[in-house]
């Protein structure tokens, strides 16, 4: 199985999953970041977790956590791509691409990790895409 399915696997098994802040569980609870780990490590990536944030994540650190990792900027979406959203002028939500219009993230206001189309309500949030090439193209 590729790494990419099983990223998407790993992220659709944590659909109803409660939302909980720093939550880092399937089933247990989980916040978008840990949405965002768990994927990644299940399609192999060795992730630094840091558990030093507070309910609205500072986005400088965000964009330094993805870079660290290994994601690259770019303009289109496609599966598996982390989605990087602005609240407060400043990012502070991600969410995994599951299609050009869909994605899944653990939302506080679903409390819960849900399935959401990507319509005007997140485009006008959605500030950076990031993909982890590794992941896509093994």
């Amino acid at each position: 199985m590729k790494k990419i399915e099983r990223l998407l696997l790993a992220v659709k098994a944590c659909l109803g999953t409660p939302f909980h802040h720093q939550g880092r569980e399937p089933k247990v609870g989980l916040d978008c970041i840990g949405l965002v780990i768990v994927g990644l490590r299940a399609a192999g990536m060795n992730v630094r977790d840091r558990l030093d944030y507070g309910p609205r994540p500072d986005g400088k650190s965000l964009i330094e956590g993805l870079e660290a990792h290994g994601a690259a900027r770019v303009s289109d979406i496609q599966a598996g791509d982390v989605l990087l959203f602005r609240y407060d002028n400043q990012p502070q939500h991600v969410a995994i691409a599951t299609g050009e219009d869909t994605l899944i993230h653990s939302f506080a206001p679903a409390r819960a990790v849900v399935a959401s189309q990507i319509g005007d309500y997140w485009r006008r949030r959605l500030i950076a895409i990031y993909r982890f090439e590794k992941i896509v193209s093994e």
